[in-house]
């Protein structure tokens, strides 16, 4: 299983998620050999939540540093990290992270995920073992694909987990690739659902005519698999 970290880990230079809209980021602050990865502008309901997975570029990269820019302090954004010790990239992250926003706002809102990530140096995301009948399971993997949707268009995609992986969650989520928060006005014209069948996790997306081209929109399909 995966613990929640909601406070920062100062020892593993994680920086707070709650960065303001034109803030200077943290993600790379104190890393040496910092690689920025900034995500999209991920949609928020009202008094609802989203989830979204950041990945390391390149395949050999693990998670150092995390944080994110939202557009009302009414979004509060964490993210899942392994059992592990000492707390460090490599132990405690993966190469990709799982952010999850919450929104008390009654209006719609957007926030953006950032990892710095750097090379991986080993560890393997071990489990605690303490006094107990038994230690936690295997850590579970979120799997996760990309549709890009156009204005006027309706696209299809799947993500599944492995033969010998339990489907045990799954999830759906609109973004925005800009470099800049987008009009939140947008989010309207996308629509996206997802269902199960057996292990698979498909999703339906589309977006109106009135959507603009120029805030790239893509919706992620993710599952969530148990060893």
């Amino acid at each position: 299983m995966k613990a929640l970290l909601v406070s920062v880990v100062a020892a593993f230079a994680v920086a707070a998620a709650l960065a303001p809209v034109g803030g200077a980021t943290n993600e790379c602050h104190g890393i040496q050999s910092c690689i920025r990865v900034p995500g999209p502008w991920v949609v928020v309901p009202p008094h609802g939540g989203a989830q979204f997975v950041l990945t390391c570029p390149g395949g050999r990269s693990v998670v150092a540093g995390l944080d994110a820019q939202v557009t009302s302090r009414a979004v509060h954004v964490e993210f899942d990290a392994r059992l592990g010790a000492p707390v460090q990239p490599g132990v405690s992250t993966t190469r990709y992270a799982m952010f999850r926003a919450f929104s008390t706002s009654a209006h719609a809102q957007l926030f953006q995920p950032l990892l710095g990530c750097v090379p991986a140096q080993g560890g393997g995301g071990r489990s605690t073992v303490s006094a107990r009948v038994t230690p936690p399971g295997p850590s579970i993997e979120d799997r996760s694909h990309i549709v890009v949707v156009g204005p006027g268009t309706v696209r299809f995609g799947s993500v599944a987990c492995r033969a010998s992986e339990q489907l045990i969650g799954a999830w759906d989520a609109i973004a925005f690739r800009t470099k800049q928060a987008p009009a939140i006005g947008n989010a309207v014209f996308v629509k996206a659902t997802h269902h199960v069948v057996k292990k698979k996790v498909v999703l339906t997306a589309s977006a109106g005519d009135a959507l603009s081209i120029d805030v790239h929109a893509i919706v992620q399909v993710g599952a969530v698999c148990a060893p």
